[in-house]
């Protein structure tokens, strides 16, 4: 979890800018309307697109995936691993991380080289529709951000409705296989499995992405056990697996490969829990569901 203090990158905005506050309280001064921006994550890179802002985009992580047909965009290296030097060539007038991924050291690094890092930081889904209303605005068009949270509030909100009254089936999700990693009581993925109908059996351990081992897993029974592609394997040995076979959910088939969006912080958490809402209360309907994206 990145977690920054310090003072503003630069002390007083440029001609013509203005100071922000990111999402961590840090202040720093920003252009009025940053048109050169390098977003150091995944899910920010996403936000951005989701905006309509790629065209601001100056540079990418190298884990960023951008639409097929879109112009080459520069990488940058790696979340926790940035290479400044490119990061400089390509003149920015703004950096944009998330506690989600990125190092605690951009932040100090970032200002010895007089650039602005603004950090998204999103617990929650709460946090990550903000975020989108976060970056309208400190990209220097409000009423985009407004709109496109609104719409997924829209979206999360018909998802309340299909399911209300239903029980919340005891869902492990799998973020990683070996060793194995599930979301914890700080992670957004269980606010967004609570917001699909479920009860995620790790909900209460204090860490965000803890290890966790197969026996707990197995004594907490899960009524069905979500992962992505990552873990399709691991998902497909289940079934087989002996130190499995008395888990509710290995022994009725819920067991299933959700789309990788859920599991990072961006606008395409709603799509995901919408996936996992027709996966938990498949007799609910989606006829109310917004646009997958």
């Amino acid at each position: 979890m990145l977690a920054v203090t310090g003072t503003a990158c630069r002390p007083h905005p440029p001609a013509g800018g203005r100071s922000v506050t990111d999402m961590l309280g840090r202040s720093m001064a920003v252009p009025s309307m940053p048109r050169r921006v390098v977003s150091l994550a995944p899910s920010v890179t996403e936000t951005m697109l989701a905006l309509d802002f790629g065209d601001r985009l100056a540079g990418i992580s190298d884990f960023c995936v951008v639409p097929a047909g879109m112009a080459a965009i520069p990488r940058v290296g790696g979340l926790l691993t940035p290479d400044l030097e490119t990061i400089r060539g390509l003149h920015p007038d703004l950096l944009i991380g998330t506690t989600s991924g990125n190092d605690p050291g951009l932040a100090s690094q970032a200002e010895a080289l007089g650039l602005p890092l603004y950090t998204l930081h999103t617990p929650d889904v709460a946090q990550v529709l903000a975020s989108l209303e976060r970056l309208g605005d400190l990209l220097g068009d409000p009423p985009r951000g407004i709109r496109v949270a609104a719409e997924m509030r829209r979206r999360l909100a018909a998802v309340e409705a299909r399911i209300s009254g239903r029980p919340a089936p005891r869902v492990l999700f799998v973020i990683w296989a070996e060793p194995l990693v599930v979301p914890g009581s700080g992670a957004f993925l269980t606010d967004a499995i609570r917001r699909a109908g479920g009860a995620s059996v790790t909900a209460e351990v204090p860490a965000p992405h803890p290890t966790y081992s197969i026996e707990s897993a197995v004594a907490r029974a899960p009524e069905v056990i979500l992962t992505t592609a990552d873990n399709a394997a691991f998902a497909a040995a289940l079934r087989l697996d002996p130190a499995w076979a008395g888990v509710p959910a290995v022994m009725t088939g819920r067991i299933h490969v959700l789309d990788d969006a859920v599991v990072r912080p961006g606008p395409g958490v709603v799509a995901g829990i919408e996936e996992i809402a027709r996966v938990l209360h498949p007799t609910a309907g989606d006829s109310e569901a917004g646009p997958h994206k």
